[in-house]
């Protein structure tokens, strides 16, 4: 699985992971499953890249299913946001995020990422077997990367939304200053 991180989901233990399945007129489903972190926010990160660039006559829209997910932090909420803007952008249609639990939910919208996502916390997941989810390679960063990618994801979150400048100024500069005595 993805990290060692160990979540408790309806009594079972599970790693924290991203898992996804790409299905016809270029749709992917992206389950969330645990936490989504700053951890393997890198790795949404790469795998939306990575689907959103693929060659092909149509493009790419996302379904976050979120119902295995527990919570989110703010990287992985600012990585939500630039796959939201840039489908928005590429398609003219809003990411779709499903199945959403009521702290996720409120976190998006306090955020302001409802404004360009659509959020249903009922809609059903596209019918997909396990069998066509593949779980995301784990990604090894190195610590300056991670740094950088986390400041990226905070630039995100205030791009979204103004709001945010206030609430991740401090955030913000504790990460730069981080980047700092990383870099020689």
């Amino acid at each position: 699985m993805m990290t060692q991180e160990k979540t408790e989901i309806n009594g079972a233990t599970a790693a924290d992971s991203i898992n996804f399945a790409t299905l016809s007129d270029g749709l992917v489903v992206i389950k969330v499953v645990g936490r989504g972190n700053f951890q393997n926010s890198v790795e949404l990160k790469r795998l939306a890249e990575s689907m959103a660039n693929r060659a092909g006559d149509f493009k790419t829209r996302f379904i976050m299913d979120m119902y295995e997910c527990i919570s989110m932090d703010s990287t992985f909420m600012g990585v939500l946001a630039s796959m939201a803007l840039r489908q928005l952008k590429d398609t003219g249609e809003r990411l779709l995020v499903i199945r959403a639990n009521p702290q996720n939910v409120r976190l998006l919208e306090t955020l302001g990422l409802a404004h360009f996502m659509t959020i249903r916390t009922s809609e059903a997941s596209p019918a997909i077997t396990d069998c066509q989810f593949k779980c995301t390679d784990p990604e090894n960063v190195g610590r300056v990367d991670r740094i950088i990618h986390m400041i990226e994801a905070h630039q995100n979150l205030c791009s979204a939304d103004s709001e945010n400048n206030l609430r991740f100024e401090s955030v913000l500069k504790y990460l730069k200053e981080s980047l700092d005595r990383e870099e020689p």
